[in-house]
């Protein structure tokens, strides 16, 4: 664990009572003591005497000097928990360390959970239930993080002698004028033992994740909205449970930085506590509920074990005077607040699926969508005249196919998530053998457009005249299929925040979106195809459209070189020279096939050029199925720094920069992104670009897709995304609140974002 420097010291959670007062008590029969810098150790026995089968407890007792503080089980920001490493006799186990409520502790921008002062550990020991007759001795490692503005690790041996009741005895027995007493320290214990957290046995816990809308829906939070009620008969069902702070055990989970279940609520309420920024998403979390009045009893502190919290939900109520969202009315607990049909969600549900719609009318103008579109608009105008009746058949096709593929996509990629997979839009391009089946189709394809071989123009759609053929349509089908796989690569704008919406929905709700996405993208040629006039405001068929054919041969080429780079980041660039070798196999193939394999040839001449034909391409196949399968050493992700001034992301690495004053700019892009190397090249790489970065002081960071990554998967999925690109640019005055980015940049947006910081 990475321990971040601390900055300034200062205690907070005074309300209650405090884990790290000292105990006034005589610790007889204790190990000895072990100094280490700024603390002092020790193991203290409840008593010396142990009864075979009865469990005891064990304290280790920690003293830290002033000023100077320990960990809890989650340390929260930084830091590192106590550990102890028992060392016990044949037939011996212990138990875990049973933590003291802890404390709160506000350093500078960061918030840690632990103790100063003193701080006594129970820990429970079973013997086994028949009696050894021998000196018991128990020893512990205990190991610790004690932290001022500095942290400096320790470590204590400790041991204990013990010893059996019937032991003892025959020890008083032979020692006639023995003075030896057994320790007991019930005293101390009792005292230690009030500071734990009690048992829940008053409240029921209902949790469930949310996305809740504030400042009037201009910004969403996510959240874990906790419910407690009353359980039936409960003796201290009339108590109000005051102020409330919650002590999560698991890490990386609720915010530190906004407490705001501090704020109270009434029985049978709900309130919220903020996520943690790119944290985990438990589905059951345990934890310290402390409050400034009694929870059960005279206790203020409970201890809430593995209750289950609910997948997320998208939430929007009415805004509160604070501008935070309320619960909807007449909810109980989370589950009910939870429910997809709440009528404020519904104006927003719309307007992600407006949003959906718009990215997919925009991602045609992307550029790996654009050339498989215009092919089929090139056959449509070729065709225009044939059969306008029938014209809209084909649009239909074409949009079933975009539709059924985002559809066969969108299933995949929730299937995927569901078995615990951290991916995004455009997951697919993360693996090295479905680019390689993009590099051979569009290759093959490029090579018929300029003629090389015809294995049908209906393939690419080049003949799919307008009419309602079998063969037509299913051109048209496959054409909106691989319009859809083209479109991979790319995120237009309004579609990576609709993509991120859809990823935390129900699975219908998802689909929903991935539809109106698909619908969106398809519109355009479906509405050529209903409206064929449209067609006269372009050229009249010619023999000019054979220099465009040839032309859109040229782009899908181009499209080529672009995932063979995508390739060799996946892989290894130096596998893309024997890929240029396989391509080079499958091109004499469609050679051979274009020069020699003509139907209207007798079958014993054309059998040997097929053979030959098979032989090469099987030849090429092989060859690039085996750099796509091959094991490969990638460099790490915190390796070596980018070219351009970038260095690789990472969360710390960001807050580091951040408490440094630097501001930060973040670039998540992936070698696939072809959307992410347009705005590289027309924006982010321009020298008024690049000097204004210099001249502020920004740090860049490139937070690299490429590979599966499930860090960036969550950094994305908490700003709404679900692919790239994204870019936050950061000030260190509002670190939990960067400027985010349009999808598509343009100098002048990136100059405007740092006149703003």
């Amino acid at each position: 664990m990475m321990i971040r420097t601390l900055l300034l010291f200062l205690i907070a959670g005074n309300f209650v009572l405090r884990a790290s007062d000292p105990i006034p008590a005589s610790y007889s029969g204790a190990s000895a003591t072990v100094a280490q810098p700024h603390v002092t150790a020790e193991l203290i026995p409840e008593s010396t005497l142990v009864t075979a089968g009865k469990p005891f407890d064990i304290i280790l007792h920690l003293h830290m000097d002033a000023g100077w503080h320990t960990y809890w089980i989650n340390p929260g920001d930084a830091g590192l928990a106590t550990s102890i490493k028992w060392t016990l006799p044949d037939g011996f186990t212990a138990g875990p360390i049973q933590w003291p409520t802890p404390e709160k502790h506000n350093m500078g921008p960061l918030v840690t959970y632990g103790y100063d002062g003193d701080v006594y550990l129970l820990t429970t020991i079973t013997p086994p239930k028949s009696e050894q007759s021998q000196n018991i001795k128990i020893t512990a490692r205990a190991s610790w993080l004690v932290c001022q503005e500095e942290c400096i690790p320790g470590k204590a041996d400790l041991s204990l002698n013990l010893f059996y009741w019937n032991d003892w005895e025959g020890r008083v027995a032979l020692n006639f004028n023995s003075n030896d007493k057994p320790a007991d320290n019930s005293d101390l214990f009792n005292a230690a033992r009030a500071r734990l957290p009690v048992s829940n046995t008053r409240w029921e816990v209902k949790a469930s994740y949310a996305t809740t809308s504030l400042n009037g829906g201009k910004v969403s939070v996510e959240q874990i909205w906790i419910g407690l009620t009353n359980k039936p008969n409960s003796p201290d069902k009339a108590k109000a449970p005051g102020h409330l702070r919650f002590f999560p055990e698991q890490g990386n989970v609720l915010s530190t930085q906004e407490d705001k279940s501090d704020t109270g609520f009434f029985p049978g309420g709900i309130f919220s506590v903020t996520l943690q920024q790119n944290g985990e998403r438990p589905s059951e979390l345990s934890g310290v509920f402390v409050s400034d009045q009694p929870l059960i009893g005279n206790a203020k502190a409970v201890y809430l074990s593995e209750f289950p919290v609910a997948a997320e939900v998208s939430a929007a109520g009415p805004a509160t005077a604070t501008g935070e969202t309320a619960p909807p009315s007449g909810t109980g607990t989370p589950a009910a607040a939870a429910t997809p049909e709440v009528p404020a969600a519904q104006p927003w549900l719309l307007a992600v699926l407006g949003a959906a719609f718009v990215g997919g009318l925009i991602l045609n103008l992307m550029p790996c969508v654009l050339p498989v579109l215009s092919l089929k608009v090139f056959s449509l105008m070729r065709h225009a005249g044939d059969d306008p009746r029938g014209a809209w058949k084909q649009g239909a096709a074409f949009t079933a196919g975009v539709v059924i593929s985002f559809w066969a996509l969108a299933g995949l990629l929730l299937a995927l998530r569901a078995a615990g997979n951290q991916l995004g839009w455009g997951f697919q391009m993360q693996s090295p053998g479905f680019v390689l089946g993009l590099i051979f189709l569009f290759f093959l394809l490029g090579l018929n457009l300029f003629g090389v071989f015809e294995l049908g123009a209906s393939l690419v759609g080049l003949d799919a005249k307008a009419t309602s053929h079998a063969s037509g349509l299913t051109s048209s089908f496959l054409n909106g299929a691989l319009a859809t796989l083209a479109a991979t690569p790319c995120t237009a704008p309004f579609m990576g925040s609709a993509l991120g919406f859809a990823a935390q929905q129900p699975a219908f709700i998802s689909m929903l979106i991935f539809t109106f996405l698909a619908f969106g993208m398809a519109t355009p040629y479906l509405l050529l195809t209903m409206f064929p006039g449209a067609l006269r405001f372009v050229p009249k068929p010619g023999a000019w459209m054979e220099a465009f054919k040839q032309f859109m041969g040229f782009l899908l080429m181009a499209t080529v070189i672009f995932l063979l780079s995508v390739f060799g980041a996946l892989v290894g660039e130096g596998r893309v020279f024997w890929l240029l070798g396989a391509l080079l196999l499958a091109g004499i193939a469609a050679w051979i096939y274009g020069r020699w394999i003509s139907f209207d040839k007798p079958l014993n001449q054309r059998w040997l050029p097929f053979l030959f034909m098979l032989v090469f391409l099987g030849a090429a196949l092989k060859l690039g199925i085996y750099l796509a399968m091959a094991p490969v050493e990638r460099a790490a992700r915190n390796g070596v720094a980018d070219g351009e001034g970038y260095q690789p992301w990472s969360q710390p690495a960001v807050d580091t920069a951040l408490a440094q004053g630097q501001p930060v700019f973040v670039d998540f892009t992936a070698a696939w992104c072809l959307s992410c190397k347009v705005n590289e090249r027309v924006a982010l790489e321009t020298e008024a670009v690049r000097k204004a970065f210099a001249d502020k002081n920004v740090a860049l960071f490139k937070a690299d897709w490429t590979h599966s990554d499930p860090d960036i998967s969550n950094a994305l999925r908490h700003y709404n995304r679900d692919g790239v690109p994204l870019y936050l640019l950061y000030s260190p005055k509002q670190k939990d609140a960067p400027q985010v980015l349009p999808a598509v940049l343009t100098p002048g947006i990136v100059l405007d974002a740092l006149n703003r910081l």
